[in-house]
């Protein structure tokens, strides 16, 4: 009975993980490009033109994570972070909550305030209104361990990837003020002194 339940756990543990390769943002450094998926159907790719990537790694949770930066020919100044933890490690909270806090903590923000969210099966599309004054637009994706942020300052990818899922979303702030700022900071670097998410060994 015990070797039916280890075998069952398994059989859901392989079909999730087959499901996060083929549903998640997977980039492709030969070709920098990332691609962005729904419902396992590719419904657009992000084509960088020379992105800065950096690794990062956190035993025994992460072991393949990583943030690119650019100022893309098309949509502006872009980062991403991407983040898959191993299957016995855990966000201690939500990992958007993380990010927001670390987001204003970082660039010293006098005010931030969530002014549009939209929730798309996996994705979740943010614009922020800062300091009053400005704007700055979010993608988080998720999937079982794996999450990904996409900071658009300009919110032009934003637009398009939320017009591919939503093709009657209008956008109220692309030709408003936008945030002007500079973020870069990693959560699994900053997790050595935050602790987001940490190991806990299952017994079966």
């Amino acid at each position: 009975m015990q070797v039916i339940k280890v075998i069952t756990l398994c059989f859901i543990a392989l079909f999730f993980v087959s499901c996060s390769t083929t549903s998640l943002n997977n980039y492709t450094s030969k070709t920098k490009e990332l691609s962005f998926y729904f419902n396992n159907n590719l419904v657009s790719m992000l084509k960088f033109d020379n992105p800065k990537q950096r690794h990062y790694l956190s035993t025994p949770c992460v072991m393949n994570s990583y943030t690119i930066e650019e100022k893309n020919s098309n949509y502006g100044k872009l980062f991403f972070e991407y983040i898959d933890l191993d299957s016995n490690c855990f966000w201690t909270g939500l990992a958007s909550g993380f990010f927001e806090t670390s987001l204003n903590y970082e660039l010293k923000l006098d005010s931030i305030e969530i002014v549009e969210s939209i929730d798309i099966n996996n994705y979740t599309f943010k614009t922020y209104k800062i300091n009053n004054e400005s704007y700055l637009s979010v993608i988080y994706s998720y999937y079982t361990n794996t999450n990904m942020f996409l900071v658009d300052y300009e919110g032009r990818f934003y637009t398009k990837l939320l017009k591919e899922l939503k093709p009657e979303y209008i956008s109220k702030y692309l030709d408003k003020k936008r945030f002007a700022g500079n973020y870069n900071k990693s959560l699994v670097r900053k997790n050595i002194f935050e602790n987001y998410f940490r190991y806990e060994r299952l017994d079966l």
